[in-house]
């Protein structure tokens, strides 16, 4: 399984929140957009993360969209460096949840927790939209065959009409 997942290109967003003790936050790229009526995305998280308590209370939590320029961003909070805060040294805004809203990334999708189910090893997390944001049209950050990369820009593709979306 894990060899065929690396070969599917995978937008990398840190899922982060407020909690008693601060700003916690990880590295997620298992997140997808499920419904717009009522607005959906779906996040899935190990349970034997560190995290995992942190979002299973929390009444809210923001999923920033890496850019290119944040790999450093997701190696931290994907806990590849040393720093025990991951927050420490990243500057943030707390969103409409209080969820913080990391700079620099190309958007963000606030979100109150909708509904949460067991997927195995993974807990499958689904939250509400209450505010989205594009924010800069910087490169998105981009996890294929265990590195990261980015996407070419390329023609534009013609806007389906409204009524398929």
């Amino acid at each position: 399984m894990k060899q065929v997942m690396r070969v599917f290109p995978q937008g990398v967003t840190v899922v982060a929140m407020m909690t008693p003790e601060g700003p916690r936050g990880v590295t997620v790229s298992a997140f997808t957009s499920i419904s717009l009526n009522p607005p959906l995305v779906l996040v899935s998280l190990s349970k034997a993360s560190r995290l995992h308590p942190h979002l299973a209370q929390s009444s809210g939590f923001s999923i920033n969209l890496l850019a290119d320029d944040q790999r450093s961003v997701s190696m931290r909070f994907a806990g590849m460096d040393e720093a025990a805060d991951r927050f420490k040294g990243i500057d943030f805004t707390p969103g409409k949840t209080g969820a913080p809203i990391i700079r620099g990334v190309r958007a963000v999708v606030e979100c109150k927790t909708w509904r949460v189910y067991d997927g195995g090893d993974h807990s499958i997390f689904i939250g509400e939209a209450v505010a989205a944001q594009k924010l800069n049209d910087k490169p998105p950050l981009v996890f294929y065959q265990q590195q990261y990369t980015t996407t070419e820009k390329r023609e534009p593709i013609p806007q389906p009409p409204e009524t398929m979306w």
